[in-house]
């Protein structure tokens, strides 16, 4: 189960989508990529959260590198930022505090 859904991204981005025909039409894999990236930098790939238990700040940086995978505002940056763990990128000082220590 996603931990954001179209209808939350369609608010976040402003993508104002009116129906389902009007669907980016690979919406949901860029849900599925952005989630496997921020769970893949938390390192928590069993963490058991939903969409109603997931934490504020893991959703939100969900939707940004959403945003980052879509290029709705030339976010590109943010993705190499998260794999180096630069602490001025926003989603990994959204992040940072949630991600288990260990190396590697």
């Amino acid at each position: 189960m996603a931990l954001v859904t179209v209808d939350q991204v369609n608010l976040a981005l402003r993508l104002e989508l009116v129906d389902a025909d009007e669907r980016i039409p690979d919406i949901e894999l860029k849900i599925s990529q952005a989630e496997d990236a921020v769970i893949d930098y938390l390192k928590k790939p069993d963490h058991g959260w939903d969409q109603t238990t997931v934490p504020g700040r893991v959703s939100a940086a969900i939707l940004l590198v959403i945003q980052s995978l879509l290029d709705v505002a030339d976010t590109g940056g943010l993705l190499p930022g998260l794999g180096s763990g630069d602490p001025k990128n926003p989603v990994v000082a959204l992040l940072y505090r949630l991600r288990d220590p260990a190396i590697a």
